[in-house]
């Protein structure tokens, strides 16, 4: 159990400082007892600029963890492997690396892309499909079921450039943080449904209450019945600290808000939560 827990917002689209960067992208600097871990890298457009305004090292992260394979998540892993020297363990989906595109025939995919080539470049690569332990206390999701189909990831994304075959997205996957509170659930974009990926949180985690949730939820595109939906579902986990941002969109964002209004927290580029000793 982690019990000194700071998770701060390194990229998001907006900024909440003079003097920080904001790109449509989300990292999270996630301190947690004597470990330092990234979720997501961002673009990597603001990623230096950002870390040194903030006064983060990033020296300090011995682990990063991405979500999924899309360039607003991955693009800064450059940047970490310079930063660090390579001297990190890297947490992926064997899929993250995959060709990726949108509905335009636009690639979307991570700016590296060979899986093999990038192995000998950290101190390990951990390319599974299931749950996986970072640390005690911190896990991966793996996959996640998805039994909820009006929660669809938000696409249309597919794999090749003429738009010929889906994707579904299954490298998607959620970061899970136990502390005394509770679970932290941080997601990247979670595209496999919000309520899909509590649900899923849930079955890894039996009886632990899910304290927070901080990320993107991919409901830009949501229509009426979707948020809805999300929202009584939402309702149901008695959640404590909601920080939705990233790709969540604004219609989505103010319903959240004015549906949790005790809950809810901003969470531009900059913002720093903190859970356990560390509130």
């Amino acid at each position: 159990m982690i019990r000194n827990l700071t998770i701060t917002q390194l990229a998001e689209n907006a900024a909440s400082s003079p003097g920080l960067l904001g790109e449509h992208g989300a990292s999270f600097f996630i301190e947690a007892d004597a470990h330092c871990l990234l979720l997501d890298t961002g673009q990597g457009l603001t990623l230096r600029h950002n870390v040194a305004r903030l006064g983060i090292a990033l020296e300090r992260v011995t682990a990063v963890a991405l979500s999924h394979g899309h360039y607003d998540h991955t693009g800064g892993l450059e940047t970490v492997i310079e930063c660090t020297g390579g001297a990190i363990d890297l947490y992926l989906h064997p899929e993250a690396l995959a060709p990726k595109f949108n509905r335009d025939g636009r690639s979307i995919g991570s700016p590296i892309t060979d899986l093999e080539a990038l192995r000998p470049r950290v101190r390990r690569l951990i390319a599974d499909t299931g749950p996986v332990e970072i640390w005690p206390g911190i896990r991966l999701s793996g996959e996640i079921p998805r039994p909820h189909p009006i929660e669809d990831t938000g696409g249309p994304f597919y794999r090749d450039a003429a738009r010929a075959e889906i994707d579904d997205l299954p490298d998607d996957q959620a970061l899970i943080i136990d502390t005394p509170a509770g679970l932290v659930v941080v997601l990247g974009c979670g595209h496999s449904g919000l309520i899909n990926t509590l649900d899923h949180v849930r079955t890894l985690a039996p009886g632990r209450p899910i304290h927070a949730v901080l990320g993107g939820t991919h409901l830009l595109r949501a229509g009426t019945e979707r948020l809805d939906f999300t929202v009584g579902a939402l309702a149901g986990f008695g959640i404590d600290y909601l920080a939705p941002n990233h790709c969540t969109g604004l219609a989505a964002t103010c319903l959240l808000r004015r549906s949790f209004p005790d809950q809810f927290h901003e969470s531009p580029t900059g913002t720093v939560h903190r859970f356990g000793a560390a509130a």
